[in-house]
């Protein structure tokens, strides 16, 4: 599944008939790297990264936050989910900072039980 930063690399590449090789060559960027932009399969992006891409394609770098905040949207997680993160971060904090405890697995029997 690809992103709406990965869509929109795909099409700036293909809007100029580029290839892959095209523009890992002209951002140093390797081949693998670009293709898992397009198709989604890398979800963080480095500043400087966005940068050479930004600069190859001549566009200006804030020009991609939009695709960038829209995936962010996108990525919001349940309620279940953010339950789970907490229970597991306070859980964390007990055992590595108050030492309470020498395992996690009791958390999941809690919460599903």
């Amino acid at each position: 599944m690809t992103t709406p930063l990965g869509q929109e690399l795909r099409r700036l590449r293909l809007e100029k008939k580029l290839r892959l090789e095209d523009v890992a060559s002209g951002t140093g960027i390797t081949i693998q790297y670009l293709s898992m932009l397009e198709k989604g399969h890398r979800k963080s992006v480095s500043f400087e990264i966005m940068a050479d891409i930004s600069r190859f394609y001549s566009v200006p770098l804030d020009y991609f936050v939009e695709f960038i905040k829209e995936e962010e949207q996108k990525q919001q997680l349940s309620d279940v989910e953010i339950m789970l993160w907490q229970a597991i971060n306070e859980k964390v904090r007990d055992e590595i900072y108050f030492k309470k405890g020498n395992s996690l697995k009791g958390i999941f029997a809690k919460l599903f039980n």
